[in-house]
């Protein structure tokens, strides 16, 4: 499950942009946000941190908004990390499910005078996978849902800018979507034809975009703005079978002309979390009129505006079957880490030029430490007598086990909000740790140890911490502990554990 901003944050939020409240262009030019002349950089997490400390030396103040000894994946924004990212010339965050809060924040303030970076827009990314054992937690779109679970959502959810999916049916590019959607038909006179025609119909729009921030909409017609504020009208419901279909209200305060007066989004969902695409249905009229059409034939779909062809169509046929989120520790590979610092040094020498010969040197410098660290792994992992690893807890290594050829076991995804295996998840760890004499069994920092603790009292192995350095305890953070302090002690982890 995607993280979410509550209704209260929203809406203090946008007390603080429509207060003016220190916003970044309202504030002081770019570069000179620190103290003392110093640029300002604010990070979500301990990686960037890390990562930008190392880069920046003495010449920036650099902030962590994550609380040492704080849990990421349940983190929350203040109203006062919101002001420091609005005062920041550099903003550095990961993106992905735990960061989920951080796009509709920045889609609320005016970034031009900030230079934002996101960790997994610089490397190649992949999907989190689940393996053999492994408890799989998610949504299903089609779950019957009664109206009792049906909760109220702000605009936030829809935060963002978005693109109609009509131009790419019309170019071919959805061709394959009408191709599966033919072959997955068992109603043979749904041919690929019946398919084209339906989805030509169903997406059809002259709205060929929508940005969409905390309390406003843009609808660009034909390529031509028209934006309007926007506040939230409740719930439409339909019901549909076992379920429902829930429509989000939108009513416009001040009306111009190209954006339409009355919106309604639907996007499978019922209860607030970040939208992923939607269908939007709007009228001058009224809402009733839009919800007196309950089987429409037209429904203009939207997804994000930084997918290309090939990433809506991958999207459209995910949405079809299986969807996987993202893994986003892209930091656990070292070698991933090297193009990171690049961009970090890019970017603070694009707002501090002066110093730009710094950042660069001190950027290689970190580089040939992640390139020793990056060849002790590979030389454990090469001279190990097994190539799995097991852990009792989430899973947040898939770069790290993908850039050292590893196998791994474990009892949940890197993302997963749940705590507690079932006997079934832990009977096969147990099972697979006796079955290859695994000598060590894996936690990572603030999960659940003691699940790790059980599987190797049942089968005599070690319990180790692999740290995957998403954040550190105050006693590490105060002592100054480091990204390459935390790797390093997980190379003589694997080891032992490779043994």
């Amino acid at each position: 499950m995607k993280k979410l901003v509550s209704l209260v944050l929203v809406a203090t939020l946008a007390l603080f942009v429509l207060a003016g409240s220190g916003a970044c262009t309202a504030a002081s030019p770019a570069g000179t946000g620190g103290a003392e002349g110093k640029i300002s950089v604010v990070t979500t997490i301990f990686p960037p941190y890390d990562f930008t400390r190392a880069v920046a030396g003495d010449h920036a103040e650099v902030t962590m908004l994550l609380p040492p000894g704080a849990e990421s994946h349940s983190y929350e924004p203040t109203p006062q990390d919101i002001i420091k990212i609005q005062n920041c010339d550099v903003f550095i965050y990961n993106g992905g499910e735990s960061d989920a809060w951080v796009d509709g924040i920045l889609a609320s303030l005016d970034t031009s005078n900030i230079k934002v970076v996101k960790f997994i827009d610089c490397v190649e990314v992949v999907e989190e996978e689940v393996v053999e054992g492994m408890e799989e937690e998610g949504h299903d779109h089609d779950e019957p849902f009664t109206e009792e679970d049906i909760k109220d959502r702000a605009l936030t959810d829809w935060a963002g800018e978005w693109q109609s999916v009509y131009p790419y049916l019309a170019n071919g590019s959805l061709d394959e979507l009408i191709e599966h959607k033919a072959e997955a038909d068992e109603d043979e006179s749904k041919d690929e034809a019946y398919y084209r025609s339906y989805y030509d119909t169903a997406y059809k729009t002259d709205v060929d975009r929508i940005v969409v921030t905390a309390d406003t909409m843009t609808f660009y017609t034909n390529g031509v703005p028209a934006t309007a504020h926007y506040k939230y009208q409740g719930t439409g419901v339909i019901p549909e079978g076992e379920s429902f279909w829930v429509r989000y209200k939108f009513e416009a305060t001040d009306p111009v002309n190209g954006a339409p007066r009355f919106v309604m989004f639907s996007d499978h969902l019922h209860a607030p979390e970040k939208s992923e695409h939607f269908h939007v249905y709007s009228s001058d009229v009224s809402f009733d009129v839009l919800m007196e059409d309950t089987e429409p034939v037209n429904w203009p779909t939207y997804y994000s505006s930084e997918l290309d062809s090939a990433g809506i169509l991958g999207e459209m046929l995910g949405h079809d079957e299986e969807e996987h989120a993202i893994d986003e520790h892209v930091w656990t590979s070292p070698r991933n880490a090297k193009l990171i610092v690049q961009r970090i040094a890019d970017a603070l020498a694009a707002v501090d030029p002066d110093h730009k010969a710094e950042y660069a040197s001190n950027a290689a410098g970190y580089q040939e430490k992640l390139d020793e660290l990056d060849a002790q792994f590979a030389t454990v992992a090469s001279n190990g007598a097994r190539k799995t690893i097991v852990f009792g807890d989430r899973f947040p290594f898939r770069y790290f086990a993908d850039a050292y050829g590893l196998e791994y076991y474990a009892a949940f995804p890197g993302c997963s909000t749940d705590t507690e295996a079932s006997v079934a998840t832990v009977a096969f760890l147990v099972d697979k740790v006796k079955s290859e004499r695994i000598p060590v069994v894996f936690h990572i920092e603030m999960g659940n140890v003691k699940m790790s603790e059980a599987i190797a009292e049942q089968t005599g192995a070690k319990v180790l911490l692999l740290n995957a350095c998403h954040n550190v305890t105050r006693d590490d953070f105060a002592s100054g502990k480091t990204y390459l302090d935390l790797m390093g002690n997980n190379v003589d982890a694997l080891r032992e554990a490779l043994r």
